[in-house]
């Protein structure tokens, strides 16, 4: 409901390391929008214009990602993923691992699960 959220994002190939309690589970609730490639068959763009994963501490969160191809350009789509553990050093590190173009985000939530 907050269209700020998607107004602007970050691209590229890059990490994101965000401290939290090495005791608690958390959801990570990931923000995109495809503000960039529009459906247009002369340039070849749309779906497959822009792929990537998303790994969290290493495991796979979303692998051969396409905006795209789930929502089109310029609409809100969103993943959630729950019960998620940090590291030792009490850290959820996200990597952004582009595989045609780069990768894209809007914006990033961390919500502690104990509360």
């Amino acid at each position: 409901p907050d269209p700020n959220l998607y107004a602007q994002e970050r691209y590229g190939h890059f990490t994101y390391s965000i401290p939290v309690d090495t005791r608690g589970h958390y959801t990570l609730v990931l923000h995109f929008a495809e503000l960039y490639w529009v459906l247009d068959p002369g340039i070849g763009a749309g779906v497959g214009s822009r792929v990537f994963r998303v790994y969290c501490n290493g495991s796979t969160l979303l692998d051969n990602f396409d905006i795209f191809k789930e929502v089109g350009s310029q609409h809100a789509l969103i993943k959630t993923f729950n019960h998620l553990r940090p590291s030792l050093e009490g850290k959820l590190d996200l990597t952004f691992d582009p595989i045609v173009n780069y990768a894209t985000i809007s914006a990033i939530e961390v919500i502690d699960e104990s509360e």
